[in-house]
């Protein structure tokens, strides 16, 4: 009689997860939809980044450059 109840009770366990995992097909995610979301998030962030490194790199060029460089004075103590 036990054995009867264990094997009733993994029988209904087995048919409960078939039939679970075949209803479960309802919930379906497209997977390639979700990565290509997330590509383009992720390139949007890498152009805003990029376009602020990029501006800032140009501000300390123009910041730090020489002005009225002498390149004759050099030439001349060099002879």
């Amino acid at each position: 009689m036990r054995n009867l109840s264990i094997l009733a009770v993994v029988a209904v366990l087995t048919l409960f997860s078939t039939v679970s995992i075949v209803y479960a097909q309802e919930n379906v995610v497209d997977r390639s939809a979700l990565a290509w979301g997330l590509f383009y998030k992720m390139m949007t962030a890498a152009f805003i980044v990029g376009a602020i490194v990029q501006g800032t790199l140009v501000y300390i060029i123009f910041k730090f450059k020489e002005k009225k460089v002498k390149q004759r004075a050099v030439e001349e103590k060099s002879r």
